[in-house]
């Protein structure tokens, strides 16, 4: 049994529309999903959900991405799942993305597993997230079958695993707190790659020039959880650095 947790904060008709966007492909797995679990972290907008096999939980108090995706956690090991996978509402599956995903889990000793993940837009800044590899996985060399840490966009993991490494509360945005787990999960588990576990993301960007302060923005918000997840693995990160591959789409056997 799976479960797909998918914490989500609707600030506007745009969120709304990549929400519907995501659940139309969630609806359209090879494989379906044995339950969907929705956390809204207190949205200031609200809206109405066309999907009805989303399981709908409406928080009173905003407490960031990282507790949304626990009480996710809470609600799917509570019924017995074995496989946790955890994406975004701004971004869309690939058909076979929870297929990929499920199995990889249950055919490896893998503790947890990081997917492929491209750009929806054709912006100029869009392109340079694909070759920076900005919501890729952090390949470990040489054989780049592992992972250093997987951002939670395109993320799973074995409930036995996230019942001894959940997300650290501590960190208020949606930055930084997947970092966090995997390198603490490292202590004891390793991360699979499968590049054929593939989503696609979507900055939002309606072209290079508009879209600019958005994207300087990205990256500065990516740079304030930096402290705090340092802190706490200045160690490991320091002697992991030099067998550390930055993953892209140009990269990958795709």
């Amino acid at each position: 049994m799976n479960a797909l947790i998918i914490p989500c904060y609707i600030k506007n008709q745009w969120d709304v529309k990549c929400l519907d966007r995501l659940l139309d492909s969630v609806q359209e797995q090879t494989k379906p999903f044995d339950n969907v679990y929705l956390v809204d972290d207190a949205s200031p907008l609200k809206y109405k959900l066309h999907h009805v096999f989303v399981e709908h939980i409406l928080l009173n108090e905003n407490g960031g991405p990282a507790r949304a995706r626990n009480i996710g956690i809470d609600k799917a090991i509570g019924i017995g799942a074995e496989y946790l996978l955890f994406t975004d509402h701004d971004c869309i599956l690939d058909k076979k993305w929870n297929e990929q995903m499920t199995s990889f889990l249950s055919k490896t000793d893998f503790g947890a597993v990081g997917g492929m993940t491209y750009s929806w837009g054709k912006t100029l800044l869009d392109y340079y997230h694909d070759i920076n590899g900005t919501l890729a996985g952090k390949w470990l060399l040489p054989e780049k079958k592992e992972l250093w840490y997987m951002p939670s966009l395109n993320f799973g993991i074995k409930s036995f695993v996230v019942e001894q490494f959940g997300f650290d509360e501590r960190f208020p945005n949606a930055a930084g707190e997947d970092v966090d787990l995997c390198l603490r999960m490292r202590s004891k588990y390793k991360i699979g790659f499968c590049p054929d576990a593939k989503l696609w993301h979507d900055y939002g960007y309606k072209n290079s020039i508009s879209g600019f302060n958005k994207f300087m923005k990205l990256f500065k918000k990516y740079k304030s959880s930096s402290a705090t997840v340092y802190e706490g693995h200045t160690v490991l990160m320091w002697d992991a650095s030099e067998s550390i591959y930055q993953g892209n789409m140009h990269e990958s056997n795709i």
